[in-house]
């Protein structure tokens, strides 16, 4: 029998002990007929006494019980412990009771020393060079029988075709406790030692935790593609979900409790578009490549990351001085109030990488000498650092004049052009000529466009669509970036390009709503909110508030509310959402710096958490709850919904090894070198519904149906919105999603309820992977008024959940436990960008366990059902899906962090003694994470030094690099961007070949450990992985042959844009 090791089982620790421990497979034997074994170094009773000691003081049965039934430790596949395991090994079942623990413990370490005769392997060798392993049943001088310990068969094997017998003894190998940690040993040792004694674990408990221990193979179906309610996909049959897999968790729950007895293991995710695209499905590069940017008549002003000829600005204000062949344009910088680039032709232009957000504005035209007085940053007595600030600037007509403050003095700073060249006009605001324009000048867009809605059919909630001002005259993009409300009921929609609109004309039937724009040249405008009527938005670099001075409908003062959040000029460092609480601070989610809430007065701000990654959005309760989206990614297993009290205790905090001194919560990213154990989220979302998450919605309107007070989850990736049901107790925090309403046109990341109908808009956006069809979106989730049964709030307790309904329900129906279904399974916390679904019971097996519902009762209130299910643990994923009617199932896919004690007021209660696992979180804590080690770090003398760095996001700063053939080189990658890359370099024409490789093992939780290298031989040499803002050197000897030799970032995602060529040149002479 082959008899496998395995790296931890860390389903088991202690939550005193925060370490990684390794775990092995263990059998035992026993008694007194046995061959010899000597003691490894060290071993003596004394050992033995102290384990046993330390077994009683510090093991814990249950985690024991978790080791040996694990389908990773292969114990039970070998030994019987009442009617579950294998016969490979001696039954346990009554260990405890037949030896006494010195013989148990010396038994693990020394499995040779006593052998049972019935246990004794040997190995045949035949005449004809055949090999057979197994017990001797019965020998005699004719034949030799022979019980195969894998299969259990017995075999006669005639004694004249047998050359040899080697005794083996005990199939156990020796060493085995020895890979094991401290706490698992004594963990295995209580267990073993309560067997037959059932003191601290009871029979029934031990048989509830094996029974399901050998279920290997997930059981699938035939599922057609099609959404199960086709009229809430309107677009289901588009190019962009030509391979979508609709419903699919609905309909395996559905298929699979109509089949008896039910499968204890189903299937994972398939993947998007069906899992055989990759991990984004059939969406990639190519696909969110657009330059239509670049066809917008932009004005004359536009912020952003600036790239310019030798130089970067990360909060630059382009200004277009002119128009025409001759005209000049110039990027102020608002950190040090110059001018470090000047020039002609054109504005800027973008990349069409992403749809031209990821690469900032680039310079249009060739760069125009002027003096340096002229662009350098003028000089105060009182200029120190900390003593100057940023307050906004004028729009009037085409002129744009700069507002900043040095010292005690405001200065005014008008750049223009005047006989083709370049002038500023810097003077204290008092004595500037250009003082009196500053009431507002005429307005620049008098145009109004008008659009007509169309109404959603679904009900109780129809999603209904306001035409977005797509026909516009200056051929604006609209990227809905957030929006709110007026106090007329209008609306304000920013765009990811920069502009704001203002809507009028939003009635219940929408047939003529009225847009016009109100601001334009923002820095990637993703939140707003409106506060007495006061516009604020926030962007990249500031936090805006819009001032209309004169009354004409355009915003003519763009103040700089707030600059206290940091910027950079990486191309992944969005800020996203807006939200303001009573006492006017500002919440938003800065890529490079976390959670971050904003003084009501602007001027500080401070970090809540951090350890998210790409959060596209924020939500806040008015009792001070804040969500924050954070999309799959590396050590994100699953997109998911964190929540912190900005004002009150910590939440979801696990235990460690110390006190934890962290100040704010932090949720695991980076976590390859962590100290404590992150905080947990509040919910997880599966792939299949939810693969990049907006924002979410607090429920504040008595209009929209039974959910007041609820909130909302958006879906960019997946074009739909979720209610959230909340659980918190005990410093735990819980959610459950619930789909609602259908599909939106584009994905969603920002919501408001409309003060004047109540109704729920949304809004939302392009730029990469979304199942939607639009650039952008404006639309209504309208309560139509119809009944709305649906699950409004749950609670976990040890022995199954409550869940709580709109409406009263139908006992006849919902007391039958055959008509609800519940699944559960993990993820893996690691550096792998996301991670598959993984069976909770078995570690490193995928899939879905099915957990009985072994009762269902209507609770006094007739509107509370309490399911019954003895084997729930704390889990990342639970998908209950729950009948209330004969054509009425509701999902609820929930995240199981905290169980209240159990539930006892139903009829068929009785107590159960039942083993709490740890949480899943501690358990890939517990695993060990061991990275391959570069084989390219070995220095060779006289190397020449290459440094190549990641630039402008998804680029090398060098796509051409020339050697020599056989040139030794020290190559070292920068990575001064907010994401990781790496650099590999390939044999000729493999690029397409090895980025395939790439696409392929993106959900590998090993990849990491690889630094995301594929096991290729195409590979020739590369970096590990480096984190943001560091640097890593290896060595290598170029090809021999000449030739153009690819190089990648092999980082999930990145090989298609960057990439580049070292070209080997024939060594000289």
């Amino acid at each position: 029998m082959r008899i496998h090791v395995y790296l931890v089982l860390a389903w088991l620790l202690a939550p005193v002990a925060f370490v990684r421990p390794s775990f092995a497979q263990e059998s035992t034997g026993s008694d007194s007929r046995g061959s010899s074994q000597s003691a490894p170094d060290g071993w003596d009773a004394t050992k033995s006494a102290l384990l046993a000691v330390k077994s009683e003081t510090e093991g814990n049965a249950g985690r024991g019980a978790v080791v040996f039934s694990s389908a990773t430790s292969a114990c039970l596949s070998c030994h019987k412990v009442g009617s579950h395991g294998g016969d490979v090994g001696p039954d346990l079942s009554q260990i405890a009771v037949q030896r006494k623990l010195p013989e148990i413990i010396e038994s693990l370490w020394l499995p040779q020393r006593i052998v049972e005769d019935d246990y004794k392997a040997v190995a045949l060798l035949t005449v004809d060079g055949q090999t057979a392993q197994g017990y001797r049943v019965r020998e005699t001088k004719d034949v030799f029988e022979l019980r195969d310990t894998t299969s259990g068969e017995t075999r006669q094997i005639s004694q004249a075709d047998i050359e040899a017998v080697r005794e083996i003894g005990s199939l156990m190998p020796s060493g085995l406790m020895a890979t094991m940690s401290d706490q698992d040993q004594y963990d295995l040792i209580a267990f073993l030692a309560d067997l037959g004694h059932h003191r601290r674990l009871s029979k029934e408990a031990v048989d509830s935790l094996f029974a399901h221990a050998h279920a290997h193979h997930p059981e699938s179906f035939e599922m057609p593609r099609e959404p199960l309610d086709p009229q809430r996909w309107p677009s289901w049959r588009s190019e962009v979900n030509r391979d979508r897999v609709y419903d699919f968790y609905r309909k395996q729950v559905r298929h699979f409790r109509s089949v008896k007895p039910r499968p204890v293991l189903l299937s994972e995710f398939p993947g998007l578009d069906g899992g055989s695209y990759g991990h984004w499905g059939n969406q990639s590069e190519p696909v969110w490549a657009d330059g239509r940017w670049n066809e917008t008549d932009l004005g004359s002003l536009l912020s952003g990351v600036f790239r310019g000829e030798g130089v970067s600005v990360a909060r630059g204000i382009c200004v277009r001085l002119g128009e025409g062949e001759g005209s000049l344009s110039v990027c102020f910088d608002a950190e040090t109030f110059g001018y470090p680039k000047v020039w002609s032709g054109g504005f800027v232009r973008f990349t069409e990488v992403r749809h031209g957000f990821m690469q900032g504005l680039n310079q249009d035209g060739p760069t125009v000498k002027v003096a340096s007085e002229l662009t350098h940053p003028i000089r105060s007595s009182d200029d120190s650092e900390g003593n100057r600030q940023y307050l906004g600037l004028y729009r009037y007509g085409d002129r744009v004049v700069f507002k900043y403050r040095i010292g005690a003095t405001v200065y005014l700073d008008a750049p223009m052009q005047v006989d083709g060249k370049f002038r500023r006009v810097v003077t204290p605001l008092a004595e500037h000529p250009d003082r009196e324009r500053l009431r507002g000048g005429p307005p620049q867009w008098p145009q109004e466009i008008v659009t007509r809605g169309t109404l959603g059919e679904s009900s109780p909630y129809a999603v209904d669509t306001i035409a977005l001002p797509t026909a516009n005259p200056w051929k604006a993009l609209i990227y809905c970036g957030g929006h709110d409300f007026l106090s007329d009921g209008s609306a304000i929609v920013c765009t990811m390009q920069g502009d704001v609109w203002r809507a009028t004309g939003i009635d219940d039937d929408l047939d003529e709503v009225v847009w016009r724009r109100f601001a334009s040249g923002l820095h990637q405008a993703l939140g707003l909110v409106v506060h007495d009527d006061q516009v604020f938005v926030i962007g990249r670099d500031q936090l805006t508030k819009l001032h209309d001075l004169n009354g004409d409908g355009e915003a003519d003062f763009y103040e700089c509310f707030s600059s206290a959040l940091k910027t950079s000029k990486s191309g992944h460092d969005f800020t996203c959402g807006l939200e303001r609480d009573a006492e006017g601070r500002f919440y938003t989610v800065s890529g490079l710096q976390g959670v971050m809430r904003i003084s009501a007065d602007g001027g500080h701000a401070e970090t809540l958490a951090t350890g998210l990654r790409n959060s596209d959005g924020i939500g806040l309760t008015p009792d001070g709850l804040v969500t924050i989206p954070s999309s799959e990614g590396d050590w994100v297993p699953a997109s998911m919904i964190a929540a912190i009290r900005s004002d009150g205790p910590v939440l979801n905090r696990l235990p460690g090894t110390s006190p934890d001194f962290r100040l704010e919560p932090f949720f695991g990213r980076p976590g390859n070198d962590l100290k404590q154990p992150p905080e947990v989220p509040m919910l997880y979302l599966p792939r299949g519904l939810d693969n990049s998450s907006g924002g979410q919605v607090f429920v504040d309107s008595e209009r929209w149906g039974p959910l007041g007070g609820q909130l909302v989850h958006l879906s960019f990736g997946g074009g739909r919105a979720f209610l959230v049901l909340r659980d918190e107790f005990d410093g735990w925090i819980q959610g459950a999603a619930v789909p609602i309403a259908g599909e939106f046109a584009s994905g969603v990341h920002r919501g408001r309820f409309n003060p004047v109908d109540g109704q729920l808009y949304v809004s939302g956006m392009a730029g990469w992977g979304t199942y939607t069809t639009d650039d952008g979106c404006f639309q209504r989730v309208r309560f139509t008024g119809n009944p709305a049964q649906l699950p409004v709030g749950f609670h976990v307790h040890r022995n199954g959940i409550r869940v709580d309904f709109s409406e009263p329900l139908d006992g006849d129906v919902v007391e039958d436990p055959s008509r609800h279904f519940a699944q559960a399974w993990n993820y893996r916390f690691s550096g792998a960008y996301g991670s598959p679904e993984y069976s909770h019971r078995q570690l490193g097996l995928r899939g879905h366990d099915v957990l009985t519902i072994t009762s269902a009762t209507v609770l006094d209130d007739r509107q509370s059902l309490f399911l019954e299910i003895p084997d729930l643990q704390l889990v990342n994923q639970l998908h209950l899906l729950v009948q209330t009617g004969p054509e009425t199932d509701h999902d609820l896919f929930m995240t199981v962090n905290h169980m209240d004690q159990p539930f006892e007021d139903f009829p068929s209660y009785r107590s159960r003694d039942k083993v709490l696992l740890p949480h899943p979180m501690l358990a890939d804590l517990r695993r060990p994470i061991a990275k391959k080690r570069n084989p390219h770090g070995k220095a060779i003398p006289e190397a020449r030094p290459i440094t190549i760095s990641a630039a402008r996001n998804l680029m090398f700063d060098q796509t051409i690099l020339e050697v020599e053939a056989g040139e030794p080189i020290r190559l070292t990658f920068k990575n001064p961007d907010a994401v990781p890359h790496n650099w590999a370099l390939l044999k000729e024409g493999k690029l397409q070949v090895v980025g395939q490789k790439c696409n392929e093992l993106i959900a590998d939780p090993d990849a990491a450990a690889r630094n995301y290298i594929p096991e290729t031989d195409d590979v020739l040499a590369y970096t590990d992985v480096v984190e943001p803002y560091s640097k890593h050197t290896i060595y290598f000897r170029t090809p021999q042959k000449p030739g153009r030799y690819p190089y990648l970032c092999t980082f999930p995602g990145h090989w298609m844009v960057m990439n580049g060529t070292l070209v080997v040149r024939p060594k000289q002479p």
